[in-house]
């Protein structure tokens, strides 16, 4: 693979000044003359974002460039809020499911950890800052997680945390600040049924209040009064008594939803309905309650469906076919047809039910109820296909816009530092080849807390005249522009066939060189893409040039240090 290894200059030059792990270079990025939509329902502008310390210091069309900033040329690409994940396990290992008969002495008052009932349970030590979810998320736009902890009837405590990837303390935003809740059981031990569960949840809550109330009256004057127990399970229903935590509980079906509302509007919780898959039969209830509302993303397979659909079709034409044929010799044919009728009506059915399925997201648009999306079961890679698939059922953009980011933001609590693209939030952004929901748009760059994630998209090549190059064999010198440095050296071109060989000197290390071979041209543009290895890391680099004359210019495009400028002219012009 071709290997125009101008980087190594570069990067050579930022080992001799920063030392051999090669950290970032200034703490200011620059994002120039894209496309914005800072909001939802914005119309698009074309304009620069400035990012220091991984806060957007200012944005807009008259946004100055710092000397010191890498340089991320915005030409052609849309820039959006990054994505919150309102509800999901990004950044946890899922455990492996035991499915032996727990041992307990008492199987009608098992211990809460065996029964499933983990309420004091966070994902401080659960969290892993290299766990594979954290970068497929990210690829797909998020930059932050509502990551709750896997478990049955209430598996714990969640936390919003940043998918920058670093340790919990560093990543974490917003600690311990949502409970998670299911109508799920633990195997062979109470509770055992919906019923059960109910019934448990109603006598946690009340005990809970009793001793929120103990608690708070010993505080006040504990004359005469016996000292309060501690209990962890029991103090950590305490901020969901005072309605200072939401209880997300996962409630996919309608009827999941109507034994959630009834839990609800009998002990006061504050409370949000995630993984719905089924709201529509149960809507005004829902309006009443005020709860908030996390469709669940995991859509059913459309192609799956289609193919399902015709090959019943098929089927039952062959049956209703054989049936004509052997109608006056078999008696069975008809009940053949009526085994025809009951798959069509089956087939039928399913349909309706995933038409409902995709169409609850518009429909929530329309009645004006608010609402998010949860991750728990959506994989990354359906994402984007399943949001458009929602907007062509008749959502619209802005609003599918406002699931991934305003929305979110606004049920976590964090509007103050994300969701939009306004000075002073926290510097998470998306960048895409086009607009966001279009059929061809890629994620070519995600910025994290001010960091960059590079991911290798194959573009139209731009900027070629269509006529083919001159010939540029001989020596070109260049220069770099890299923040409080400027790298320079000969590039030597050699033509072979119908492309170049080419070598590379540095005036940072005289008397080295690197050779490449089998350039591909686009009329007078060259564009590269390749991996290096620098630092100890493999390292993403696009390059392009453009050459005019006897001069070029373009940019080199390093992963997460941005890109340079690069110009250059011939050192023997004819």
């Amino acid at each position: 693979m071709k290997k125009l290894l101008i980087v190594l200059w570069i990067m050579a030059s930022l080992s001799h000044i920063y030392g051999q792990d090669v950290p970032q270079v200034t703490n200011k990025i620059f994002i120039k003359n894209a496309t914005l939509t800072t909001h939802p329902g914005a119309d698009p502008v074309v304009g620069h974002i400035l990012i220091e310390d991984g806060l957007i210091s200012d944005i807009g069309p008259n946004v100055t460039q710092p000397f010191d900033a890498r340089i991320v040329k915005g030409d052609s690409m849309h820039v959006y809020a990054g994505f919150v994940a309102t509800l999901s396990h990004i950044g946890l290992k899922e455990p492996k499911e035991d499915n032996q008969r727990p041992k307990v002495d008492r199987t009608g008052y098992p211990p809460n950890d065996i029964a499933g009932i983990t309420p004091e349970k966070g994902i401080q030590d659960l969290y892993l800052a290299n766990e594979g979810s954290i970068s497929d998320f990210r690829k797909q736009g998020f930059v932050l997680s509502h990551t709750v902890p896997y478990g049955k009837m209430m598996p714990g405590q969640g936390s919003v945390i940043s998918l920058g990837g670093a340790k919990f303390n560093q990543a974490v935003i917003s600690r311990d600040n949502s409970m998670y809740a299911q109508w799920s059981s633990a195997r062979g031990v109470f509770p055992a049924t919906l019923i059960g569960i109910m019934a448990k949840w109603r006598e946690m809550y009340k005990n809970a209040e009793l001793s929120m109330a103990h608690a708070s009256s010993y505080k006040a004057n504990p004359l005469n009064k016996s000292r309060p127990s501690h209990d962890a399970a029991t103090e950590a229903l305490f901020p969901v008594i005072n309605k200072q935590m939401s209880v997300y509980f996962s409630a996919e079906k309608h009827r999941d939803i109507h034994r959630t509302l009834r839990l609800q509007k009998d002990l006061g919780f504050n409370l949000v309905l995630t993984e719905v898959r089924d709201v529509d039969r149960i809507l005004d209830q829902v309006k009443e309650s005020g709860a908030g509302v996390l469709l669940s993303l995991d859509l059913p397979d459309e192609e799956k469906e289609k193919k399902k659909e015709k090959d019943d079709a098929k089927e039952g034409e062959g049956k209703e076919d054989a049936a004509k044929d052997d109608s006056a010799k078999d008696d069975s044919a008809k009940d053949d047809s009526a085994k025809d009728e009951k798959l069509a009506e089956l087939t039928r059915r399913q349909k309706e039910a995933v038409d409902r399925y995709v169409g609850q997201a518009r429909m929530l648009a329309e009645q004006g109820v608010p609402f998010a999306f949860s991750y728990l079961d959506a994989k990354p890679k359906d994402i984007h296909p399943n949001l458009r698939r929602l907007i062509k059922d008749g959502l619209s953009s802005s609003d599918a816009l406002g699931a991934l980011t305003t929305q979110p933001a606004a049920t976590l609590g964090i509007s103050n530092i994300a969701g939009t693209l306004d000075k002073g939030k926290i510097g998470n952004i998306v960048m895409t080849t086009g607009p966001l929901f279009d059929e061809k748009s890629k994620i070519k760059m995600v910025i994290v807390d001010g960091k960059i994630h590079s991911y290798d998209v194959k573009e139209k090549k731009k900027k070629s005249s269509g006529e083919a190059i001159a010939d540029v064999s001989g020596d070109w010198s260049y220069k770099i522009e890299v923040p409080g440095m400027t790298p320079s050296g000969t590039m030597t071109f050699t033509k072979n066939g119908d492309t170049y060989d080419l070598t590379v000197t540095s005036s940072q290390n005289p008397g080295e060189s690197v050779s490449t071979t089998g350039i591909e041209l686009d009329g007078n543009n060259m564009v590269f893409n390749y991996t290096m290895s620098a630092g100890g890391m493999n390292i993403s680099v696009d390059n392009d040039i453009t050459f005019d004359g006897n001069t070029f210019e373009g940019n080199v495009s390093v992963a997460d240090f941005g890109s340079f400028e690069i110009n250059g002219k011939k050192s023997d012009p004819e």
